[in-house]
Parts: structure tokens; sequence; C-alpha cells
């Protein structure tokens, strides 16, 4: 199979949105991922940056499903690759070379037990309150890195029984990955995923 992202035009309107979105936070890279006929886009919201960084890594992930099956597994600028949509190109993926730290380990394919449901409301809430809990540990003028230490901090709490973590709220409302229905939310292999209406975020 050929190493090449081919999606309808659809699926192509929706990527972009997802990457104007994962703009804003992160390092400005993709991972993108198939063995068949389901990509899977992967994102950071925040990453670890190594062994010594034991901060939070959240992730966001959609799968979009292809015009025809593919085999790859190669981490893109987000930029180049949110340009090339817009085109209307197909997306030749290159081999995975140089990968960020966040990318070289992935969540596992099995194994994922169910932990809770949390309602659609209270993850707002809960995003609401991380917000206000990174304000508030802020100094006067803080610079972006000041600011990206203290939302990590933040992030970093699980903030419901089903182990959600204040970063998955974050990351599910700034994505706009929440519907009506109550948000299913599993484990596996230290990995915490958080499953809403139009992607997923997973911690760890």
């Amino acid at each position: 199979m050929h190493a090449i992202l081919t999606l309808d035009e659809r699926a192509r309107a929706d990527l972009v949105l997802l990457l104007d979105r994962a703009a804003v936070f992160g390092d400005g890279t993709v991972r993108l991922a198939a063995d068949g006929d389901v990509a899977l886009i992967t994102t950071p919201m925040t990453a670890s940056s190594g062994l010594l960084d034991t901060g939070p890594t959240v992730l966001v992930a959609r799968a979009s499903r292809m015009r025809e099956p593919a085999r790859f597994d190669g981490v893109v600028a987000l930029a180049a690759l949110r340009d090339a949509l817009r085109e209307g190109a197909d997306i030749e993926i290159p081999d995975a070379v140089g990968r960020p730290a966040w990318a070289a380990v992935s969540p596992p394919r099995g194994g994922w037990a169910h932990t809770g449901d949390v309602d659609a409301a209270a993850v707002r809430a809960l995003a609401t309150q991380a917000a206000a809990d990174v304000e508030a540990s802020l100094p006067a003028s803080p610079g972006e890195p000041v600011r990206r230490r203290a939302e990590r901090a933040v992030w970093a709490r699980a903030v419901h029984p089903s182990g959600l973590t204040a970063g998955q709220a974050a990351a599910l409302v700034a994505m706009r990955f929440l519907g009506d229905a109550p948000v299913r939310v599993t484990e596996s292999g230290g990995w915490i995923r958080a499953s809403g209406r139009a992607g997923e975020v997973l911690a760890r």
C-alpha cells in the first residue's frame, strides 16, 4: 500500500478545522498513522519533552476514513499539512525520521477498560475551572514560558473519579469534541482516553 493520505472533501474540511484549533497549542507537529482505510491524526495539546520532563502529555486525536487503503506512520508539520489540505492535495507521508518525543511512544492498541462517563456539561465546567486555576496561579504579566508551566501543572490533575484530567477537559472543549452525550473514559497501560462525539483526548 502507498504512504498517501487520501480524504474526501468533507473529511478534508473537517481536518482543516481541527488543525486550525490545534495550532493554538502544542509544538506544531502532527502524527499520521494508518494500516488500512482509516487514518489516525494525532497532535499534542501539551507533551513531555523527554525523560526528565515529568509533566503531562495530552494528545488530541481523530480518525478519518480514507478513499483508498494505505500504510504509513509519519510526523509532518501542522501548518504544511493544513495548507496542503486546503489546496485539495493528497498527502504523501514521509518516513518516520526525527520524530518528536511525544510521537515516539504510542498509546496501547487494546486493553482499554471503561472507568466511567462524564456528563458533557460537567466537562465544560471542569474546563472552565481549569482555566480559572491557571489564571489564579500566574504572576502579573507572565511570559509565555511561565504560562505554559502553569497550564501543565493544572492540566496534570485528575478532576473526576474516572481519571479524566483537567487537561483532557480543556482539550475536549477547545477542540469542540463534545456533543450532548457523556464523554466515555477508558484506561490502558497508564494512558487515560476521553472519547467525545468528534474526537478523543489521550493523557498520561
